[in-house]
């Protein structure tokens, strides 16, 4: 996904439409059986913007050597990364066929996504247009006089049953345009691309416009940034950003020769309101604020998405779920296997920064409390596991974290209970990095995808004889509704978890950040003091105490300032009627996750630490009697790790006494514990 994509999502009813008119038709060939019978020409697939202020694409696809005397051409439903609808066939028009003669051939809609042609078995073409007049995010498809840009599966519809079938695209831009995309170069022109296959080249969205350009070189990787309007970025720390994110994320997986492609692209658009991001095999799309390069908080969550999306294209773009990929793109494709997917990326984005020195222990802890306190205010989190989390993510409820929990969320946090665990029963020498790579190493060049059993049983082996404790966790964390101990957990590396509520009234609502109508409720959390009170959803806080509320900012205040138990009258606007509710707060604001070293750490949680997260660590505080021995026993870490006397000898500090040293006896060399 989309780092934080972040509407998706409804329930396969779709195919219960009742529209088809005539059945799809059909071949005798299993797909694939031509190809390998002999070698075919590549459908040739062209995309023009001649008219743009029309906001309309024109398209052409050219096919041959298909059996039978018709073929379905089939647009899909959805796009993989992102789980929704797309109803592209709605803005389809004038579609029509000729053979390659210019003879006009029968073309007929035969449900709202699959067009017939009648071509007795004579190669063929069929031209239409595509309106994409609204701006839809990173994940769909827009033309103005500005730019272009297109995701293939709201353009290009495949031919049923021939989805193997390599194809040519050719693209005519805007006078002086710049064409952005993945896909290896057809020529020399620029402009032309080929792919392997259907698969490949909706894969790979098309940027065509102006743009500014960075190239650089990680390891042996090209890298190609394309910046889609204006904003305070600096070319060259952008570079190094970027740089930083794919060097450590070639370390997860075993360095560069366990990289899957030779060049990436990131194509940026700068445009107020962005903020997610769409993977691809080699490639991902990213929307972002123009000016929140000068914003450290702002520019980390940016490199946070970065990190996410450059992660997928190993996690689920080469270790997937078995059902996300090849893809059926006419269905909504369910999988329960999201939290692992999209919930580790979210951790793996957050290790990178950390690792690569992008962000401090203070920021990366702070980003962490911030995630158990989301998933803690999360009512849903009782009522659905992560794995039915994942199934529905088609379909989520309209009342939010009421019923249902955030996948990405409550993922990233299972990810990190397992790999601190993992740590912990294997001496260091196994973590969620070992895992990844033991996943990476199998499926990768298999063209087949894991299930979930597959997945825990990985995870379980890796725990090696205590396979049970993991297999406890995926029983607790993954199949049911145990509270993640983020306490217990954390404390293997040294970290202590405070606590901490804000002072002042609290009505537990969640306001809308950004709304015309006023101080908009998006959530009113259940058995909280507002629902209580009577508040729903939706509703628009209109007056506390007969005073104006003008939105939603100067509604959490008064809020904050009611006392514990006084007694407030709301004024509401539910629907075209204005009601006023009775509410008492409760004492005290909501609770904020604090995560910190801990003074008294040992030196054993300073070691995991350092492997864990690549934070230095310090030397024992004082009252801390663990002696390296213990530690080197416990973790047969490289002695190297952490700070130390030079000369080798063990710092050792009894409880209330002063320091003392002593040789060590000669030992063999160490194994360094895992990344």
């Amino acid at each position: 996904m989309l780092s934080r994509l972040l509407s998706k999502r409804r329930f396969a009813a779709a195919l219960a439409l009742g529209l088809l008119l005539v059945d799809p038709a059909t071949t005798s060939a299993a797909p694939g059986a031509e190809a390998a019978a002999k070698k075919l020409d590549a459908f040739v697939y062209k995309v023009a913007m001649d008219d743009p202020h029309r906001h309309e694409f024109q398209v052409e696809l050219s096919f041959s050597d298909l059996p039978g005397e018709v073929t379905d051409l089939q647009l899909p439903r959805w796009n993989p990364g992102a789980y929704r609808v797309t109803e592209a066939h709605r803005n389809v028009r004038g579609m029509v066929a000729e053979t390659a003669g210019g003879k006009p051939i029968p073309v007929v809609k035969v449900d709202e996504i699959t067009w017939r042609v009648t071509h007795g078995g004579q190669p063929f073409k069929v031209r239409y247009r595509v309106y994409r007049g609204s701006y839809s995010g990173i994940g769909g498809a827009f033309l103005d006089d500005e730019f272009g840009f297109f995701n293939g599966v709201y353009l290009f519809p495949y031919a049923v049953g021939h989805k193997d079938r390599p194809i040519e695209l050719r693209v005519e831009g805007l006078p002086g345009a710049q064409v952005v995309c993945a896909l290896p170069r057809a020529g020399s022109g620029g402009k032309a691309f080929k792919a392997n296959d259907y698969d490949m080249l909706v894969d790979a969205p098309v940027h065509v416009g102006k743009v500014d350009t960075i190239n650089f070189k990680a390891g042996k990787v090209q890298f190609h940034v394309a910046l889609q309007g204006i904003g305070n970025y600096s070319d060259k720390k952008l570079a190094a950003d970027l740089t930083k994110i794919a060097d450590t994320t070639y370390a997860i997986f075993g360095g560069e020769e366990g990289v899957p492609f030779t060049d990436y692209t990131y194509i940026l658009h700068l445009r107020p309101g962005g903020r997610s991001g769409l993977e691809h095999r080699n490639s991902t799309a990213i929307g972002l604020e123009p000016w929140i390069f000068g914003d450290p908080a702002a520019y980390r969550k940016f490199l946070n998405t970065a990190a996410h999306e450059f992660f997928h294209a190993w996690n689920v773009k080469r270790i997937r779920p078995g059902v996300l990929g090849p893809f059926a793109y006419e269905r909504e494709v369910h999988t329960s296997m999201l939290w692992f997917s999209e919930g580790f990326t979210s951790y793996y984005a957050w290790v990178i920064l950390a690792r690569a020195g992008l962000a401090s222990e203070a920021e990366a802890m702070e980003a962490l409390g911030e995630q158990i306190k989301r998933l803690q205010e999360s009512p849903g989190r009782k009522l659905m596991t992560v794995e039915q989390a994942s199934w529905e993510a088609w379909l989520r409820p309209d009342d939010g974290s009421n019923s249902y929990v955030d996948y990405y969320n409550k993922g990233m946090l299972i990810a990190l209970a397992l790999d601190l665990e993992l740590r912990r029963i294997s001496g260091g020498q196994r973590s969620l990095d070992t895992v990844m790579r033991e996943l990476y190493g199998r499926w990768k060049n298999t063209g087949a995808g894991i299930s979930p059993t597959e997945l825990e049983a990985t995870f379980v082996a890796a725990g090696g004889g205590a396979g049970a404790e993991i297999s406890e966790l995926f029983r607790k964390y993954v199949h049911g509704f145990d509270e993640i101990e983020f306490g217990k957990h954390l404390r293997l590396a040294g970290y202590k978890v405070d606590m901490v509520q804000e002072t002042g009234g609290d009505l537990e609502l969640v306001f809308a950040e950004q709304s015309d109508k006023g101080a908009l409720i998006e959530l009113v959390r259940q058995g909280g003091a507002g629902d209580k009170a009577g508040l729903a959803n939706g509703d628009v806080l209109v007056a506390i105490d007969g005073l104006k509320i003008a939105g939603a900012a100067e509604a959490k205040r008064q809020i904050k300032a009611m006392a514990g138990n006084s007694r407030h009258t709301l004024t509401i606007q539910r629907g075209a009627r204005m009601i006023e509710r009775t509410a008492v707060p409760s004492t005290g604001g909501p609770v904020t996750y604090k995560i910190a070293l801990d003074p008294g750490a040992t030196y054993e949680q300073m070691v995991l630490r350092q492997a864990w997260l690549g934070y230095t660590a310090p030397a024992p505080a004082s009252g801390n009697s663990t002696l390296r021995d213990a530690a080197l026993k416990l973790f047969n870490q490289d002695p190297t790790l952490g700070a130390e006397p030079e000369d080798g000898s063990v710092v050792v500090v009894p409880a209330g006494g002063k320091k003392k040293t002593k040789k060590p006896a000669a030992k063999k060399p160490a194994k360094p514990p895992a990344k």
